[in-house]
């Protein structure tokens, strides 16, 4: 009977280690690779007839300008809400910082641009506020993401219910977010201390005691999501799919696969989720599918050149001494 007992709890030990060991964000990528390559290959005669013409440029490129607008302003979000969390950075330039290491959310393992961020601000400032500074960004992100789902209708629950996320920036509440979200990732920041904290002790007069609610960094976020959103809206003016849904829904949809493509992906860039959330949500029922694909594979370009060209600006600039 006890042998029976120990073996039911060692494959009960078993199966729990096995679930642990899931990547349950790889396997979601791959399911939307699956579900975009099966709409792709649907949609292949389509997309191999589709012509841009130079009305469908311009549109493509208003897309650009504006999605590269939109990362300058989310540059600047930082850089208020580093401010906000009690750091003055005289000697360092947050916004080039951000530009500049945006691009390395392309590469494999999508954390490079937070290690690289982290071991320039913690010469600067101390390794808390680093790891607080780099954490509290992608919330400041989905927060202003939410913002902008309840447009979809007029639903007082749903409004509640993704407005009341401006709430984890409470004080309380920030400081209970990062304890968790640091036990989570801490092996981000250990895995690379490879720096030493040479500055740390003639930096700790800028940590400021009290911190105060970021309406700034949620403001200016918020401006971001929306630049971001018209450089879709360019891509879905392109393919002239506009009146088959309102402004109201399109944002509200838009805003949900940002959202889910940030948080879910294994992917570089949310590649693949944001557009198969998109296809899932809006394909057939509100948009024709092969339009609305040629628009997302559009902006999927769109976004990647854009970021491109964000992280060129600072190299071109010193090489132009401009």
């Amino acid at each position: 009977m006890l042998d029976l007992k120990k073996f039911k709890l060692e494959i009960n030990s078993f199966v729990f280690w096995m679930l642990s060991k899931i990547n349950i964000k790889l396997i979601v990528t791959l399911i939307c690779f699956v579900f975009l390559g099966k709409s792709i290959y649907k949609n292949s005669d389509y997309l191999f007839d589709l012509t841009i013409t130079s009305e469908e440029l311009l549109w493509l490129i208003w897309g650009i300008i504006f999605t590269f607008l939109s990362i300058i302003i989310n540059a600047y979000a930082w850089k208020l809400l580093i401010n906000n969390i009690g750091c003055s950075i005289n000697k360092l330039n947050i916004v080039k910082l951000f530009l500049a290491t945006n691009i390395y959310k392309y590469l494999p393992g999508g954390i490079w641009h937070f290690v690289s961020r982290y071991n320039t601000l913690r010469l600067e400032i101390s390794k808390e506020k680093s790891i607080e500074a780099i954490l509290l960004e992608p919330i400041l992100m989905l927060v202003a993401g939410f913002l902008f789902i309840p447009f979809r209708g007029f639903n007082i629950a749903l409004y509640v219910l993704c407005w009341s996320t401006a709430l984890v920036f409470l004080p309380a509440f920030r400081q209970f977010i990062i304890k968790k979200i640091k036990a989570m990732k801490a092996k981000i920041f250990t895995n690379n201390n490879n720096i030493k904290d040479t500055k740390l002790a003639q930096n700790n007069q800028n940590i400021a005691i009290r911190i105060f609610y970021p309406y700034k960094p949620i403001f200016v976020e918020t401006i971001f999501v929306l630049f971001r959103f018209l450089g879709f809206l360019c891509c879905i003016n392109a393919f002239s799919m506009r009146p088959f849904i309102s402004y109201g829904e399109l944002i509200s949809s838009f805003s949900f696969a940002w959202i889910i493509g940030l948080i879910v992906p294994a992917a570089p860039g949310g590649l693949g989720v944001f557009e198969s959330v998109i296809l899932f949500s809006l394909g057939s029922s509100y948009l024709p599918e092969a339009p609305l694909l040629a628009s997302l594979l559009c902006y999927r370009l769109v976004s990647t050149i854009s970021d491109i060209l964000a992280a060129l600006i600072y190299p071109v600039k010193r090489l132009f001494k401009v």
